[in-house]
């Protein structure tokens, strides 16, 4: 099993838009290339499952991967970036800044909780539970520190298309990282972490795999496997 985390393209729009595929006009321009890009450095890839984030720019950009394959983006509420507080929601734009303005002067040691909304402690009750159970239903039970294949010889390669900050919840749990209130995980417009997993006896363990820098323009990408 592989697991490719990947963050979506540029946006525009409302970002708190919840949509189901098809979608469009939740990318800018910007937006629309970085997804085209992405897609074209990983043509070579085969990815059996394609999920997004249910934020219209997420499902945009995972609808570049899917739709050459002939594949549907599957949304998972669980990945969706961080949720502000209800009053955020309803404020005006005034209102909006004087607490985010707020929030941002607290230091990140003290933002377990926060008035603004989700803290580090929510989103980790909410991705690291969607995800295991994610893994369960396609076979890799959480087990021994790592995961226990219904199928040894499983090459499913997932693709999960979301946000900077659950992505970077999501990949710190893989890696055995711990919860931290200030992000040690960036992920940039479209970037993107590869996640294998490697058997030790019976459990596999996740993997963070470095790729090389990608081609240049013009050239095919390269796609290199392991194996272990």
């Amino acid at each position: 099993m592989e697991l490719y985390l990947i963050r979506h393209g540029n946006m525009t729009g409302d970002p708190h838009l919840h949509a189901e595929p098809p979608v469009e006009g939740c990318l800018s321009e910007t937006g629309e290339r970085q997804a085209a890009a992405l897609a074209a450095a990983l043509a070579d890839v085969r990815f059996d499952l394609v999920y997004a984030s249910p934020l219209g720019r997420a499902v945009q950009t995972a609808q570049a991967l899917a739709d050459p394959r002939g594949l549907t983006v599957g949304t998972l509420p669980w990945l969706v970036e961080w949720r502000p507080a209800p009053e955020l929601m309803g404020a005006d734009n005034a209102k909006f800044e004087e607490i985010m303005r707020a929030a941002s002067e607290i230091p990140p040691e003290q933002t377990w909780k926060t008035f603004a909304g989700e803290g580090v402690c929510d989103m980790a009750g909410r991705i690291i539970p969607g995800f295991l159970k994610l893994m369960a239903a396609h076979g890799a039970a959480a087990r021994h520190g790592g995961y226990i294949l219904d199928d040894p010889d499983d090459d499913t390669r997932i693709a999960l298309v979301g946000h900077g900050g659950s992505l970077g919840v999501l990949l710190a749990f893989l890696l055995g990282i711990p919860i931290n209130p200030r992000s040690v995980i960036g992920f940039t417009e479209t970037g993107t972490a590869v996640v294998h997993f490697r058997r030790r006896l019976d459990v596999w363990y996740p993997v963070l795999r470095i790729d090389p820098p990608a081609p240049q323009a013009g050239r095919s990408p390269a796609i290199q496997e392991e194996t272990v």
